[in-house]
């Protein structure tokens, strides 16, 4: 906690830190390039350096998301002495689209996700040669997750941030919502935003968002609006149909209990976006397992009020630092 308080964004001036302190360090840090994913399709990737470094943090983003969601994060990661690598999942950002519209997020299916974020360990393993640790939110939880099924030695420890097990419904039946996606699919619609997604609003509401910080919020905001490649923002019925067969996958009898690695799952006391049920069971069925609730906290944790985000911050750095 006092190293951290040393260098950490509070509220009060989290703009002005943010401008005059914190991306000046990692942006003189940062390398940006591109690697094929399992189609040969380019991924967008961000590398900082740390200073120093015995490990490696590969940041697993979440639904809608990119690398520049995850500044101040990264900053602390790097004064942790962690190098951090940053894939940008196709159909968003600056990776591959297979969708003209940016806004939208599609994917046909989750195991591309899963084969192209395997390649991308491979290659920051073979470039980095020392211990790989994960740190994905949401739906990055499920690419990490269904990869560390497949390849359950590939990370030594892994931090998943409100892990999208199973998303929520908005009190619509699961059944119900695999039905409808798979009609709207089989009728062309795959790649059509779904009936329950809205169109991007060109400005996000702080009270609509998944934080609760609205210092934090505005940072990313104003980068989303200013940029279209990062305004990702609905769901496609193929997307839907995947987030709501990914839990089948990632519980399935015996997939859990391969996992080699420490597992620490931060839950959000305020969270709608994903359930917390199946949250608790992947915990009770991994090998290493340790999980915190964060009260008060919605959906993105690290988009908290200070008191939170810096019992969250502190959390990540001593569990990799363990």
């Amino acid at each position: 906690m006092d190293e951290l308080d040393k260098i950490f964004a509070d509220e009060a001036n989290y703009a002005e830190e943010m401008q005059t302190r914190v991306m000046p360090y990692i942006n003189a840090r940062r390398y940006d390039g591109y690697v094929a994913g399992y189609d040969g399709k380019p991924l967008h990737y961000v590398r900082y350096l740390a200073d120093s470094s015995a490990a490696t943090v590969i940041i697993s983003h979440g639904f809608t998301e990119s690398a520049e969601k995850w500044h101040e994060t990264a900053y602390y990661l790097l004064n942790g002495g962690y190098d951090v690598y940053i894939i940008e999942h196709r159909g968003h950002a600056l990776s591959y689209r297979s969708v003209a519209d940016k806004t939208l997020t599609h994917i046909d299916s989750f195991d591309e996700y899963v084969r192209d974020f395997g390649l991308f360990a491979e290659f920051v393993k073979a470039e980095r040669q020392n211990e790989q640790y994960l740190l994905a939110h949401s739906m990055g939880c499920a690419i990490g997750l269904l990869y560390l099924e497949k390849r359950p030695d590939a990370f030594k420890k892994a931090f998943l941030s409100s892990p999208m097990i199973m998303p929520s419904t908005g009190g619509i039946p699961a059944w119900c919502g695999r039905m409808i996606t798979r009609v709207a699919i089989a009728f062309g619609k795959s790649k059509k935003r779904a009936f329950v997604s809205k169109a991007y609003p060109g400005d996000e509401s702080f009270s609509d968002s998944a934080k609760t910080s609205e210092a934090r919020f505005d940072e990313y905001n104003a980068i989303k609006r200013a940029n279209p490649d990062y305004q990702n923002y609905s769901c496609t019925y193929g997307w839907v149909n995947n987030s709501l067969r990914v839990k089948k996958k990632i519980l399935k009898r015996g997939e859990p209990e391969k996992i080699k690695a420490k597992v620490f799952i931060a839950i959000a006391g305020l969270d709608n976006v994903v359930e917390r049920k199946p949250q608790l069971e992947l915990a009770a069925r991994l090998r290493s397992c340790e999980y915190k609730l964060y009260e008060g906290a919605k959906h993105e944790i690290y988009g908290s009020n200070d008191a939170v985000a810096k019992e969250y911050f502190t959390d990540l750095l001593s569990f990799f630092g363990s």
